[in-house]
């Protein structure tokens, strides 16, 4: 089951063990981080999730963004483009995040990916 949220920065569908954000911006700040956060946290409650980023273009993440995050509470991220300059970011943004973190193509992927680190948290 899918429940979908219309956040200030782009939609966000929550399913069971993980979300799907699609930024529908030019990038993320420390503050609207903790907006899009607080959406996964309402939803999720005490439950871990995985964030996956769908990423169709490159985009400016503020590394305090990651300050947003509860390691106990999100235990994965993904990061998913086509783009090259997109995985650039997720190397780079590696360093910032403590849980489990992956880069894929396709959307698919990464649920499968997302299902399993929950799984096995």
């Amino acid at each position: 089951m899918k429940t979908t949220y219309k956040t200030p920065h782009g939609p966000m569908d929550c399913y069971s063990n993980y979300l799907v954000f699609r930024l529908e911006g030019d990038g993320i700040s420390e503050i609207s981080a903790k907006e899009i956060m607080q959406y996964a946290y309402n939803h999720y409650g005490r439950n871990p999730f995985v964030f996956i980023s769908n990423r169709e273009f490159a985009s400016n993440i503020d590394p305090k963004a990651y300050n947003a995050i509860d390691p106990k509470l999100m235990i994965g991220l993904a990061i998913v483009s086509a783009e090259e300059a997109v995985k650039q970011e997720a190397f780079n943004e590696q360093k910032l995040f403590e849980g489990s973190f992956s880069y894929f193509k396709t959307v698919e992927e990464a649920m499968g990916w997302a299902d399993t680190v929950v799984k096995n948290h």
